[in-house]
């Protein structure tokens, strides 16, 4: 999938809602997340990210989600107080 935003079509198309406040509903009723929204209230979703999500429910999310993350600030400056 790429990086491309669902427009209002897919949003439409995926989740068999009209209102943007379904579609919200619907991908917390899912996936358990709260969607960013923009200023008209449309639900902002990339198709990578939708289907990242629907990976992760079917149990086949990568090991890259599972990698330790890198420290914040370097060593000689989580010395200094």
């Amino acid at each position: 999938m790429s990086d491309r935003l669902m427009d209002a079509a897919d949003l439409e198309r995926v989740t068999g809602m009209k209102r943007f406040s379904k579609q919200a509903a619907w991908f917390k009723d899912q996936f358990g997340i709260n969607v960013i929204l923009c200023a008209d209230g449309s639900p902002i979703m990339t198709w990578a990210t939708f289907d990242a999500l629907h990976q992760k429910a079917a149990g086949l999310a990568s090991a890259q989600s599972k990698q330790e993350r890198p420290p914040l600030r370097s060593s000689t400056l989580r010395s200094v107080k």
